[in-house]
C-alpha cells in the first residue's frame, strides 16, 4: 500500500504539502497510478526558483518521503517557477509518453526548449521521469 509521509520540515512549505496531497488524491482516484507509485525508486529534487523553495521527493518500496530538500544529488533535479511545475501536473499521457501536442503540453515544451523548466538527469533517468509524470498528471488516459 501507497505510504505517503511529509517530514516536520515540510510541513511548512506549501508546494510540499500540495505536491503530496495532488499524488496521494491521484493514487486514489486511479488505482492504476499505485503500481508505477511502487515501482518508483528515485530522489527528485523540485526547485521553485521564484519563491525559493526546494522540494524532496524520495520514492523508495512503495513510500514517498516529503522532505525540505536533499544533501544527496538527486537522481532528478527539476528546476522552474512554480506556475510550471504545477501545469507539469496537467500534462496528458498518450500512448505511455507525455504528450506535448495539446494546449497544456506544448505550453511545457515550450519552456523546456527556452530553458524556463530545466530537469537534469531527463536522459540517463527517463523512464523515472516518465512514471513521475504519469503520477503527477491529474489528466487520466
Amino acid at each position: 500500500m501507497a505510504e505517503i509521509t511529509i517530514l516536520k520540515e515540510a510541513n511548512e512549505i506549501g508546494l510540499a504539502v500540495m505536491l503530496s496531497d495532488l499524488i496521494r488524491q491521484n493514487l486514489d482516484q486511479a488505482p492504476e497510478k499505485i503500481k508505477l507509485f511502487s515501482s518508483l525508486d528515485a530522489k527528485v529534487l523540485i526547485e521553485a526558483r521564484d519563491i525559493q523553495i526546494t522540494v524532496g521527493l524520495e520514492f523508495k518500496q512503495e513510500r514517498l518521503t516529503v522532505s525540505e530538500g536533499f544533501s544527496v544529488k538527486p537522481d532528478l533535479h527539476i528546476i522552474a517557477d512554480s506556475t510550471t511545475i504545477l501545469d507539469l501536473c496537467l500534462l496528458k499521457i498518450k500512448f505511455g509518453l507525455p504528450y506535448f501536442f495539446d494546449g497544456a503540453g506544448f505550453k511545457v515544451l515550450k519552456k523546456l526548449l527556452a530553458r524556463e523548466l530545466i530537469i537534469k538527469g531527463l536522459l540517463r533517468h527517463f523512464p523515472t521521469l516518465v512514471k513521475l509524470t504519469k503520477i503527477f498528471s491529474v489528466i487520466r488516459d
